[in-house]
């Protein structure tokens, strides 16, 4: 629905010449994203919402989104699979801490920033085959990006221990570490460091 909206849309300003033809598939690719993220969202908060689990799902779905900004990462290869993991991880999981009452000791917390820092670090930005990150200077500049927005969120984390918003930043930010570790890639047979395939540009 979100593509033939895109496409229709797009289609109309292409034939008015208001962009090139390398123009409008870098739009509809960023339109595609955007629309589909916004309805895969409704969806997610909507069960929350039923579920007694808004805040909860917004805290961690918070940290999620601002790390993977910068950080990128590995996308479903469908919106049905994209849905599904969303309504698993960000409700589900708030779901079974509000059950448990589980929240990170300090010291796991502190643990577990470590592990997200060297992460982030060392693997963001994570690109895709549709969307290869070929600039090096803007791998550079989300790979800072992507570390002070991890070292924020942590700190507030840290500052938090112990709280049930402490817990849920700190597994928003370790769901997107999985989301850019190169493992998670080559468990679902896609290719990794994507930008390689290119020559580099400044």
């Amino acid at each position: 629905m979100t593509h033939n909206f895109t496409i229709f849309i797009l289609d109309k300003l292409r034939a008015q010449n208001f962009m090139t033809e390398e123009e409008f598939e870098n739009v509809q690719y960023s339109l595609e994203i955007l629309l589909s993220n916004i309805f895969k969202s409704i969806q997610v908060y909507l069960i929350s919402f039923l579920l007694g689990l808004l805040f909860e799902t917004f805290i961690m779905n918070l940290a999620y989104v601002l790390l993977r900004w910068h950080a990128n990462g590995w996308h479903a290869k469908s919106s049905l699979n994209c849905s599904i993991f969303g309504i698993v991880t960000f409700v589900g999981i708030p779901l079974i801490f509000q059950k448990t009452n589980f929240t990170f000791p300090a010291f796991w917390i502190l643990v577990l920033s470590l592990i997200i820092l060297w992460c982030v670090f060392r693997y963001a930005p994570a690109d895709t085959e549709k969307n290869p990150l070929v600039s090096i200077s803007e791998r550079r500049r989300k790979k800072i990006l992507a570390l002070i927005t991890a070292v924020s969120i942590i700190c507030v984390s840290l500052f938090l221990a112990g709280s049930q918003i402490s817990t849920l930043l700190i597994t928003g930010l370790l769901v997107e570490i999985v989301m850019i570790h190169p493992l998670l890639y080559k468990l679902n047979k896609r290719s990794y460091k994507n930008y390689e395939n290119y020559q580099n540009q400044p």
